[in-house]
């Protein structure tokens, strides 16, 4: 029984690791459009501060550059 539990939890290892993605290089980084996060704090504590609320339809951009 522990021989079976011990095969079948390497077959299952295996099969997971080999779904972990490929690491980013500068390349895929630099020019990749993402949402501002640092902007959308900074508004929402303002929001906070002012007693109102914000709804994101659209996030701020920022666009990534690999030095």
């Amino acid at each position: 029984m522990k021989t079976l539990f011990i095969v079948v939890s390497l077959a299952n290892l295996s099969l997971l690791s080999g779904c972990a993605p490929a690491p980013l290089t500068k390349a895929d980084v630099d020019g990749r459009i993402v949402c501002n996060v640092d902007q959308m704090d900074q508004v929402e504590r303002a929001a906070l501060r002012a007693n109102r609320q914000v709804v994101w339809i659209n996030c701020p951009r920022a666009v990534l550059r690999a030095s």
